[in-house]
């Protein structure tokens, strides 16, 4: 069974949400050596490179990524292909056309906007849901939607994630390498670190093809 790695690499000088000045940083406190061994910390916000937004984001006394149960970040995933990596555009309900939502736990679209990243134009100018998608996807009982691309909204939009929140659903962004996923018959795993009442954090994003 196949696992593939969905996840961009956290490093010093990364890409970030244009304006966010929170710091990054990973600390070396010690090397190996004689009398020694290697110690780091980090430093980062928690929607750093590929990450999951919890309900509470966007909406007041929804969960956080610590109260959510496990199960929450775990399960059958639909890709959807809906781009040619170079055109930003809102992604509308027609994509959802011929594909049954029964049994998928997560919808994925596949842009191709990972191939940006760590350029300019990454966070410049992007794809995104659409308010008649996010109504339909929010509709299905999914546990989550996520995207190879920094937001489910458009730079200075909410109306996505305002949508998805109140149905208890997690928004996963800066996703990487969909294409290497089948349209069905991954699971995906997104699991947060147990971030006491925050409303994202970063995850080691990976499914697993084939059973």
């Amino acid at each position: 069974m196949p696992l593939i790695d969905l996840s961009h690499t956290i490093q010093p000088g990364m890409p970030q949400w244009p304006g966010d000045d929170q710091p990054l940083a990973i600390h070396r406190h010690s090397e190996h050596g004689p009398d020694a061994h290697m110690s780091s910390s980090v430093e980062f916000g928690c929607h750093i490179g590929t990450h999951i937004d919890a309900p509470l984001h966007f909406l007041n006394g929804a969960p956080a990524v610590d109260t959510l149960p496990l199960e929450h970040f775990i399960g059958p995933a639909l890709v959807l292909r809906c781009g040619d990596g170079d055109t930003a555009a809102a992604i509308g309900p027609e994509v959802l056309e011929g594909h049954d939502l029964a049994g998928v736990d997560f919808v994925l679209f596949d842009t191709g906007w990972d191939r940006h990243w760590g350029t300019e134009r990454y966070y410049r100018e992007w794809s995104w849901l659409s308010p008649a998608l996010a109504e339909r996807l929010a509709a299905a009982g999914l546990k989550g939607v996520g995207l190879d691309t920094p937001s489910l909204d458009p730079y200075a939009g909410q109306a996505a994630h305002d949508i998805c929140a109140p149905a208890g659903m997690i928004n996963i962004e800066n996703l990487a390498n969909l294409g290497a996923l089948p349209e069905r018959g991954a699971e995906l795993f997104v699991l947060p670190l147990k971030l006491d009442g925050t409303e994202a954090s970063p995850v080691r994003a990976f499914a697993r093809v084939g059973g």
